[in-house]
């Protein structure tokens, strides 16, 4: 078994524990600081099954004393370490005036103001620490620099992409405090026009909402302007860091119409701007946002049951329809018969020279159609057949155009 050992560090440096445990089952560790259990934090980290604990930018509140405890159904055992934070005069200052330069998309410079000789000989080195913007601090690279270098390049970065760099520098007996922290942005342009949605929230409010981009990096941050219209001058902008994502606008007048605007920005410049008009409603009313269509849900409701009930309708039409033409069918298949019967010689008296009826004479004409069932090609058996009798009162005059009427009509039912 390995226990980890007791050590001085000064602040801003770093220290590492190791405990080894071995057991059949094998053991489960856990960590403890004065006595209560460990949490892991920004600069706390648990590594390789609990078996190592690393504490980066160490302060005076990590000084304490660290229990490893190994546990297993056979039992438990434990061993204890201590962390001292020396706060030695000598520590190096920290660097300053630290810059950033975008050289290309995947290319960032950074340079730093070269300390005083008598300050110079007691540092061994630099430690360069960057990250994406909006990432963990456990997302953080680390490049150590030779102490008589004052420039440093950073490549194989991604293009249109916002880092957070800070630079230490390192003596025999720890890290000074870290410099301040630069922004800057890889080339290859803007970030893409935010995506937002207003919800008023009183006479007098709004609250404006952004979607964040997908990747780290890919914005600074955020500018929103307002106005209200018709005047021309916006109020603003205000400015928010890449991760926020909602602001309110309060103090606004009621009833007024407002234009919002939302633009994300980097190194590299702004986007495009993403805007939406805002609807204040008078007090005592719902407010609303500009160009959202009213509710119509009632109103389809009651036209979708209108056309249910017609369609309701329409079917119970078609079904008996259908019944009354099988009955007809069924009736008219026992072979009843009927016959066609012309109007006979009495009725010819009333007619003139080539079938033309004599001024002034009008009568009902009464036509009986005998229809003979006939089966479509192919052997399709008949669908039905049916024996119709006519009325069909006309002039006499009219008796031809009539008889084809009837007849047309007759077919266009059978077939």
């Amino acid at each position: 078994m390995q226990w980890p050992q007791s050590v001085s560090k000064p602040a801003g440096g770093s220290a590492v524990f190791t405990c080894v445990a071995q057991g059949v089952p094998e053991p489960h560790l856990i960590w403890l600081k004065n006595g209560k259990i460990l949490m892991p934090g920004d600069n706390v980290k648990l590594t390789n099954n609990n078996s190592t604990l690393a504490v980066t930018r160490i302060t005076s509140e990590d000084e304490a004393i660290y229990q490893c405890i190994a546990e297993n159904m056979a039992g438990t055992n434990q061993a204890s370490a201590r962390l001292a934070v020396s706060l030695a005069k000598d520590l190096p200052d920290s660097p300053q005036g630290l810059t950033a330069t975008a050289l290309s998309p995947s290319a960032l410079q950074l340079a730093w103001i070269q300390p005083p000789v008598e300050f110079t000989d007691g540092i061994i080195g630099y430690v360069l620490h960057i990250r994406k913007i909006s990432e963990p601090d456990s997302r953080e690279l680390q490049e150590a620099v030779s102490k008589t270098t004052f420039q440093h390049d950073f490549t194989n970065l991604e293009p249109a992409t916002t880092y957070s760099i800070y630079l230490k520098a390192y003596s025999p007996l720890g890290a000074s405090q870290q410099s301040s922290t630069v922004v800057a942005t890889t080339l290859g342009g803007v970030p893409s026009p935010p995506t937002f949605f207003t919800k008023v929230v009183n006479s007098t409010a709004v609250q404006v909402l952004w979607e964040l981009p997908s990747k780290p990096g890919k914005a600074e941050g955020f500018r929103l302007t307002y106005r209200r219209v018709p005047h021309a001058d916006f109020q603003g902008p205000v400015q928010f860091p890449c991760h926020v994502n909602a602001h309110t606008i309060s103090r606004l007048e009621t009833g007024a119409v407002y234009e919002v605007k939302l633009v994300a920005y980097n190194g590299n410049g702004e986007s495009d701007c993403s805007k939406r008009l805002v609807s204040l409603a008078e007090e005592g009313s719902s407010a609303k946002t500009s160009g959202e269509n009213q509710c119509t849900c009632r109103q389809e409701s009651e036209g979708s049951m209108g056309g249910i009930v017609v369609g309701i309708h329409i079917g119970m039409a078609c079904i008996i329809f259908c019944v009354l033409f099988l009955m007809f069918g069924y009736r008219h298949s026992k072979g009843t018969q009927y016959s066609w019967s012309v109007p006979r010689g009495e009725d010819r008296g009333q007619l003139g020279q080539n079938g033309i009826p004599k001024e002034g004479v009008t009568r009902p004409v009464e036509v009986t159609l005998e229809l003979v069932p006939q089966a479509f090609n192919m052997s399709v058996p008949l669908l039905f057949s049916s024996m119709l009798r006519f009325q069909c009162l006309n002039q006499i005059n009219l008796f031809v155009s009539s008889h084809f009427l009837c007849l047309f009509h007759v077919d266009a039912i059978l077939f």
